[in-house]
């Protein structure tokens, strides 16, 4: 068995480029050996700043052999009457080379054809891997790749130098000027020579011999155990955002974790500043009090890729550059001490929010409007109204301090921190920065009343205004983080105990906007399609997250029906417990035994195009069936049950009497013709029916859910939640 080796080496590599390299690198290789029919025993990638490279162990010297069966003419034109082979059998079998002999006859469903199986011999893995190399390099995709050299090869950094082995044997390879061989280069510093590889199997230990963990996953751990090493001997623990180490694992060939140091006077700042400089611009891990992460110590680590020696060097020098950028913090956070963070308000108007919608201090009039409004509708007290009011107010006042002109990523934060000082209220204070909650996908909800609320505010101002612009995303392009927005929204609704109404909510706000002048279209055409904008994410939520079966959320959610997902928005507490019915009905097989006569009724009532329909459009003098009679009478029972249990939000009561339903529905589809030549008495027996699926429809929409062996008229990965 065969290893082969491929290294592309280059200058020093983006930190964000070299993990997605890798996992394209790893795909296509995976897929050209599959194509091939080759099998390695194992696939390993590596990676560094200044390297790829792909080790497969366990490949076969050959590709196997394979056959491949040809179709050739039909029978009755390659053979004569006798059976003799024609000049088409010949030519047939010579394009695919076998004796004429070897070709076969069988019968297809256009008659009996010639076939041929030719034979193919395998290849040299060398060959095949040769040829693929130039084609997997080219391939790889990036932010921001350029062309280094003649030629059409972007890269994202000059190729310096490539290794492509078969065990001993070097492949003909050549890419951007560069020839492959079985040089490989060590650390730069630490061993600049160049590393002769015998073998490709010598790779890994070669490398390490040369200071160069070529290992990801290695050196991953060697940063995470440096770092918790340091850490004890100083007795602090030490803040390892996973995205910082994920960084600087791919910023460092030979990783030496280093304690540096600052003045504690720097500890007057808020912890976030002091994070924000040292995570974000420096790349270092900040250290604190064990347990208490808001206890910062005049401490930090920063991960060496130079001399362990000189560890002592670098660590002053470090503690130069981050004392530097705290005295930056530091003045910025004393000139903006000068006032209380609510005299920032006043700055808001010079600050444009979008150009049609006006400044920031605008913006935060209409979101304390949609709080305010919130508040109401969500039953607070007065004195939650309150604190919800005061942290609107305050919520965007930061973004006139100096601070967060400079770190704009800790706005929230620094406005939590400065009314924190200036006295404000701990919910107040903690709404500021909450209601900015989710900042990225690892981050929580909002903790605090006010956070959940004014977060809610902030967006659908946000959604309104954007939208009433006509500035709606495409494809990937969001600039105004829409989705998230919308995202948001859903959760907070979803996994609280608010009883928010989505389409009420949407509708003050539209309405809002409306009387500033603000919309360039109908606000009925706006509505519509905020409320399918929140309706897509929240069926996203629902399946995507939670994994719920995507024909039960339709199912709830309305998939063609405007009136219905609106509906459905307008209470999500009822949505949660209509789904929560619709899943143990499917367990219990409740759903199964009503599907098909749920399903007809539906059906019916649909096609005939019969609306919202009670038994008061029933005539009753019209029946001449007993069957009918008697489904009269349940269906009356039934429809006064559905609207107690709507009313009381007992779903499984509903769906309990629709199961009671269905027999004497079957009984009567049974006995009764419904759809007869005679228009009216038609017309009837359709509105008995159409009252059932009304009646049904208080809890679920039958023709969305989708049986063993079905299949909804929904796209389960983009669905259409409603028709425009």
């Amino acid at each position: 068995m065969a290893t082969f080796l491929l290294e592309i080496g280059t200058e020093e590599l983006p930190a964000s480029f070299v993990p997605g390299a890798l996992a394209q690198l790893e795909a296509r290789v995976r897929s050209a050996l599959a194509e091939a029919q080759i099998t390695a025993e194992t696939l390993k990638l590596f990676g560094t700043p200044r390297r790829l490279a792909v080790l497969a162990e366990g490949l076969p010297e050959r590709q196997p052999d394979r056959e491949e069966e040809l179709k050739g003419p039909p029978a009755r034109v390659a053979f004569d009457a006798g059976g003799r082979p024609t000049a088409q059998a010949e030519g047939f079998a010579r394009k695919a080379g076998v004796a004429v002999g070897e070709l076969s006859v069988r019968a297809t469903e256009k008659g009996e054809v010639v076939f041929a199986v030719r034979r193919i011999e395998g290849r040299p893995v060398t060959q095949l891997l040769a040829e693929q190399i130039p084609e997997w390099i080219t391939g790889l995709e990036g932010p921001r790749l350029m062309r280094w050299a003649d030629g059409d090869l972007r890269f994202s950094r000059p190729i310096r130098w490539l290794v492509a082995l078969v065990d001993s044997e070097v492949l003909p390879v050549e890419m951007a000027g560069v020839s492959a061989g079985r040089t490989s280069r060590g650390h730069r510093v630490l061993h600049p020579e160049p590393i002769e590889l015998a073998t490709a199997a010598d790779y890994p230990a070669a490398l390490t011999a040369a200071f160069v963990l070529a290992d990801p996953e290695v050196r991953r751990e060697r940063i995470r155990t440096g770092i918790a090493a340091v850490a004890e001997q100083l007795g602090a623990e030490a803040a390892v955002p996973a995205a910082l180490l994920e960084e600087v694992n791919f910023l460092v060939e030979w990783p030496t974790a280093v304690a540096g140091q600052f003045e504690s006077e720097f500890l007057s700042l808020p912890a976030p500043v002091i994070k924000t400089e040292m995570i974000t611009h420096q790349r270092y891990f900040p250290l604190h009090q064990p347990g208490d992460p808001e206890a910062l110590i005049p401490r930090f680590i920063t991960v060496s890729n130079g001399d362990p020696r000189y560890s002592e060097l670098i660590a002053r020098g470090n503690g130069r550059v981050i004392r530097a950028r705290l005295a930056d913090g530091r003045f910025f956070f004393e000139e903006d001490r000068k006032q209380p963070l609510e005299k920032f308000l006043g700055k808001l108007q010079s600050v444009t929010f979008q150009e049609s919608l006006g400044s920031v201090a605008e913006r935060v009039e209409r979101l304390e409007a949609i709080a305010l409004w919130l508040c109401g509708h969500l039953g607070l007290g007065g004195e939650q109204t309150r604190l919800v009011a005061r942290t609107a107010h305050l919520c965007k006042a930061d973004l006139a301090t100096q601070m967060v002109y400079e770190f704009p990523e800790l706005q929230g934060l620094v406005g939590r921190d400065y009314a924190r000082l200036d006295g404000e209220e701990p919910l107040v204070c903690a709404g500021i920065a909450e209601h900015y909650q989710p900042r990225n996908v690892e981050d929580d909800l909002p903790a605090s009343l006010t956070g959940q609320v004014v977060g809610i505010a902030d967006r659908l101002e946000t959604l309104v205004g954007i939208f009433g612009l006509g500035m709606l995303p495409s494809g990937s392009s969001d600039p105004f983080a829409l989705r998230r927005a919308a995202l948001t929204v859903v959760r907070i609704g979803w996994d609280t105990d608010f009883e928010l109404d989505l389409v009420e909510a949407l509708g003050f706000t539209v309405e809002l906007f409306v009387s500033r002048q603000l919309l360039k279209q109908p606000a009925d055409t706006l509505l519509e399609q905020l409320c399918d904008w929140f309706a897509q994410r929240l069926y996203g939520l629902l399946v995507e997250r939670d994994g719920l079966d995507y024909d039960l959320v339709l199912a709830v959610l309305g998939a063609v029906d405007t009136g219905y997902t609106r509906r459905a928005l307008a209470n999500l507490r009822a949505l949660k417990l209509r789904l929560d019915t619709l899943v143990a009905a499917r367990k219990s097989g409740l759903l199964a035994q009503i599907y098909e006569t749920a399903v007809r009724v539906a059906r019916l009532a649909g096609k005939a195009g019969i609306g919202d329909l009670t038994l008061e459009h029933f005539d009753a003098q019209l029946v001449a069936d007993p069957a009918e009679a008697a489904l009269r009478e349940a269906v009356q029972k039934f429809a006064a049950t559905a609207e107690a249990a709507e009313a009381q939000e007992d779903y499984p009561a509903l769906l309990g009497a629709l199961g009671e339903l269905a027999p004497q529905v079957s009984c009567f589809f049974d006995a009764v013709m419904v759809m007869v030549p005679d228009e009216t008495l038609r017309t009837n027996r359709l509105r008995l029916l159409a009252v059932i699926d009304n009646n049904a429809r208080r809890c679920f929409d039958v023709t969305q859910v989708v049986m063993a062996g079905g299949q909804s008229d929904n796209d389960p990965i983009h669905p259409k939640v409603r028709h425009g």
